[in-house]
C-alpha cells in the first residue's frame, strides 16, 4: 500500500487553492479541520489513522492503520440548498465504479457507501461557524483493509490491485471542487440509481425506536426521503432517522 503523497493527490489540481496537510495519525481529520483556519480556497486534511474517529450521531468509526482513507475537506461556504452528503455519496459511488467496474457499490440513505450491501464508507458533514463565515466541513471514510468485521462491514480489499489511495483521494477533491465551483452535478437521478433499498422495504428508526416500516420511494432535492405507507407517504429529514433492512 502507497504512502499518502501531496503531489499525487494534488495531480492536475490549482495547488494555489488546496491547503493540504498530511497526518501519521490524528483524533480526526474534521476535528483539525475545525482547529485549522486556512487563507485558500479550500483545506483537505488526510490521515493514515484517526484515534477519535466518529461517524453519524457520534458513533466510533474504526479508523486503523491499515491503508484505509481517512480524508476531510473543508472550505468557507455554506451550501444551502444542496445536501451534500448526499451529493459527496454520489461522487464516490462513481469514482469506485469507474476505476473498479464493478456493478457492486451502492448508497445507503443518507451516508453509507456499500458494497455488495456491506458498508464500506461513510460521509460525515459539519458545519463550524468562524466569525462571520460557515466552515463547511466534509468527512470521508473508506475501508480498504479491515481486520475486524461486523456482519455489515466490508472493504476494498478485493480491488486492492486496482484502486490507488492517492487517486481515489485525487478524484474525490476534483469532483467535490467541481461541484462547488459550478454545481453541475446532475445529483438526484444518480443518487436514485446507486441507491440499494430504492422500491424496497425498510425500517426507519430514531435511535433504537423504530418510528415505521414501509416502502422506500425516493428523495427529494433537499436530501430528505420518502416512505410509502398503506395510505400515505411520509417525508424524513435529515438527522431524524436511519435506515434498517438492507445488510
Amino acid at each position: 500500500m502507497k504512502e499518502l503523497n501531496k503531489k499525487a493527490i494534488l495531480k492536475d489540481l490549482k495547488e494555489n487553492d488546496i491547503d493540504i496537510r498530511i497526518f501519521s495519525s490524528i483524533d480526526s481529520t474534521n476535528n483539525e479541520c475545525k482547529r485549522q483556519c486556512f487563507d485558500k480556497k479550500y483545506l483537505l486534511i488526510t490521515a493514515e489513522e484517526q484515534t477519535k474517529g466518529r461517524g453519524r450521531s457520534g458513533k466510533n468509526w474504526i479508523s486503523q492503520k491499515l491503508g484505509n482513507v481517512y480524508m476531510s475537506f473543508a472550505f468557507n461556504n455554506n451550501l444551502k440548498n444542496s445536501p451534500i452528503s448526499l451529493i459527496t455519496g454520489v461522487i464516490v459511488h462513481s469514482i469506485l465504479t469507474k476505476i473498479t467496474q464493478s456493478k457492486g457499490f451502492g448508497l445507503k440513505w443518507p451516508n453509507d457507501i456499500l458494497l455488495k450491501n456491506k458498508k464500506i464508507g461513510g460521509i460525515l458533514v459539519e458545519n463550524e461557524i468562524q466569525g462571520n463565515k460557515i466552515k463547511t466541513i466534509i468527512g470521508i471514510g473508506i475501508n480498504f483493509n479491515l481486520e475486524e468485521k461486523e456482519s455489515w462491514w466490508g472493504d476494498l480489499s478485493e480491488f486492492s490491485k486496482i484502486i490507488e489511495r492517492n487517486n481515489l483521494i485525487n478524484g474525490i477533491t476534483k469532483n467535490l471542487i467541481d461541484y462547488i465551483e459550478n454545481e453541475n452535478l446532475h445529483w438526484i437521478d444518480s443518487w436514485h440509481y446507486a441507491c440499494s433499498h430504492l422500491n424496497k422495504k425498510v425500517k426507519v428508526n430514531s435511535g433504537s425506536k423504530t418510528i415505521c416500516e414501509g416502502i422506500f420511494i425516493g428523495i427529494n432535492d433537499d436530501g430528505s426521503m420518502n416512505i410509502k405507507l398503506d395510505d400515505k407517504i411520509e417525508n424524513f429529514k435529515f438527522g431524524e432517522v436511519s435506515i434498517k433492512g438492507i445488510y
